[in-house]
């Protein structure tokens, strides 16, 4: 493909993101917005200079001009919006978590299935797979560095919820609506880079876990949420990995984002986010047998952004030189072990 037509469902503020991501990249040509909300949809309209715009996303997916979807709508949209996308014969790039629970998750592997000519990629390898500190440590440990992992210590924990980074996102106080809270919201990025590191080898045995909800005091009293707030799960892996795991958006508390990995002749401790510190500390022992630290910096100058290096791999994913990094078959996986940590 020499320009790749797209069309965007979704207006609200993730549509920003992916904008940006976009207009770095001249071989793309935005073509539509779907939004049912016409504020939000002349919004965009009106910023983007995009020509075309509808309240009905199905008017997307008759224009033949249309090479691709990109689905940045809420979580309760998306399987619907998917399965008629691929039906349509469009390839897509579709938001997190792909889907609201595990009915639809079979269901859109089968819808998948029945079309294995169209790229199909789920947006959790935006701030882990493709950016230079997931390379950077995943070469570490397949080099022999810290010997063979045996135990994943990650945690972040905040006061703040997805209602304070978004404001119209009212929805994603609803389990009904969103799936769950920072398990699905940040889980499926976590996932993806811890279990990416070890080449998404480790199959899930058993999990011990508890999640905790009413925590949140909110400025509007009228704001309610059954989402889970803060919650941790210890998991075994059929390697012999361990991967204690905690996360929190609406606690009394905040800890940074850190993920320690403990190997047999080594460890590695950082935060794996782009724009967190690009120091990884490493310890290890040298050949004398000294215990030794290092502070091992990662280049990010060359790093274009997260959404900006999701939407090269994108292109490269509909020209053939590359295959989804977060298939819906893996993303599937992911979701299966936080729909366990959420006991469902």
């Amino acid at each position: 493909m020499n320009k790749v037509n797209i069309g965007i469902i979704g207006a609200g503020m993730v549509a920003d993101l992916h904008m940006d991501g976009i207009q770095k990249h001249k071989r793309i040509n935005v073509l539509w917005f779907a939004d049912p909300n016409k504020k939000a949809l002349t919004t965009k309209l009106k910023k983007y200079s995009v020509p075309n715009g509808t309240a009905d996303y199905r008017d997307i997916l008759r224009d033949s001009k249309v090479d691709a979807v990109i689905i940045c709508s809420p979580p309760f949209t998306h399987f619907e919006m998917a399965k008629a996308a691929m039906r349509a014969g469009k390839h897509i790039l579709l938001e997190k978590p792909m889907v609201l629970n595990r009915p639809q998750v079979n269901g859109l592997l089968k819808e998948a299935q029945k079309h294995r000519k169209l790229v199909v990629c789920e947006c959790s390898c935006r701030n882990t797979r493709l950016q230079p500190k997931f390379r950077f440590i995943k070469k570490m440990i397949d080099n022999g560095d810290i010997g063979r992992v045996y135990h994943i210590h990650h945690n972040q924990l905040m006061r703040r919820t997805f209602i304070e980074y978004n404001p119209a996102g009212a929805w994603a106080m609803q389990k009904k609506l969103a799936a769950g809270g920072p398990f699905v919201d940040w889980g499926v990025y976590d996932l993806s880079f811890h279990l990416g590191l070890l080449g998404d080898k480790p199959k899930l045995k058993k999990i011990s876990a508890f999640t905790k909800n009413g925590l949140k005091i909110f400025r509007n009293p009228k704001q309610k949420s059954d989402i889970e707030e803060h919650g941790a799960a210890y998991m075994q892996f059929d390697t012999g990995l361990t991967y204690y795991y905690e996360r929190g958006a609406g606690v009394h508390a905040e800890i940074p984002n850190e993920t320690r990995i403990y190997g047999t002749k080594g460890s590695l401790r950082f935060a794996y986010c782009s724009w967190n510190s690009p120091e990884i500390e490493h310890f290890w022992v040298d050949k004398n047998r000294r215990e030794k630290r290092t502070i091992r910096k990662v280049d990010m100058s060359k790093h274009p952004g997260d959404d900006a290096a999701l939407y090269k791999h994108f292109l490269d994913c509909l020209a053939g030189k590359a295959k989804p990094l977060m298939p819906v078959s893996l993303a599937a996986k992911h979701l299966d072990i936080l729909f366990k940590i959420l006991g469902k």
